[in-house]
């Protein structure tokens, strides 16, 4: 199934809105050094098996982000096929809504602040390995907003519950079982070509469409449990 076919031209509205029926969904974001104090917050997943929310693809594989309740549902053949904790933009530096696709894995990126953040916070380019704030694996998106999913190498902050911290992007907890759900491959796979040390952008067989979406959760949580995220019209983040 191609993204670009004319079934999948339809408006963000048009394809987020369905999406209010997924159970369980929450978010992630992109990779920078964070404060030591984030205030709490309580999202309680539902019990139970999720249902298949209206609007996911009955054939094929499909990723939802749900920024407002931090989490990632990957979809196969409509049925959930792997979920993962994330992290997303700050209020600051929100992650936008987006419909785009997945078309490539890259293999131990390195990562380059933009000017503004050199300028700014005096961030420097860090080289490939195990201090790099993209991770060992980055999931490149069909977006001109530089907003893409990625690993991270500050796992412990998937331990949150306010994961709203990074300047847009979407780190994600379960990385290295999504790239070799995405690849179709092995996760002894996925951990060999990491293993090589060098930056490899692998294609995907396949395209995969992918949704970051807000409140498809939250609106249906008891009011105690929402967490505040802005909803905006654009956003970027350093790649």
């Amino acid at each position: 199934m191609s993204f670009h076919s004319a079934g999948w031209g339809r408006s963000l509205r048009a394809v987020v809105e369905p999406l209010a029926a997924a159970a369980a969904l929450m978010a992630a974001a992109c990779a920078m050094p964070e404060p030591a104090h984030q205030p709490a917050a309580t999202v309680a997943p539902p019990a139970g098996p999720a249902p298949t929310p209206a609007g996911v693809p009955a054939r094929g594989k499909y990723v939802l982000v749900d920024i407002a309740t931090f989490e990632l549902v990957a979809f196969q053949d409509g049925r959930p096929a792997l979920r993962s904790r994330v992290i997303v933009g700050r209020p600051q530096t929100p992650t936008p809504q987006l419909v785009t696709s997945m078309y490539a894995i890259k293999f131990n990126p390195s990562w380059t602040p933009t000017p503004a953040m050199m300028r700014n916070e005096g961030l420097r380019y860090v080289p490939p390995g195990p201090n790099n704030p993209l991770g060992r694996i980055l999931f490149e998106l069909a977006n001109d907003q530089l907003i893409f999913l990625h690993d991270t190498n500050q796992k412990e902050l998937f331990n949150r519950s306010q994961r709203a911290l990074s300047h847009g992007c979407v780190r994600v907890e379960q990385a290295r079982p999504l790239a070799a759900w995405a690849l179709g491959v092995t996760p002894r796979d996925v951990d060999a070509m990491i293993a090589r040390g060098t930056t490899t952008s692998v294609p995907l067989p396949e395209t995969i469409p992918v949704v970051l979406a807000y409140r498809t959760q939250a609106a249906r949580l008891p009011a105690e449990q929402r967490v505040a995220v802005a909803e905006p019209a654009t956003a970027g983040c350093p790649g």
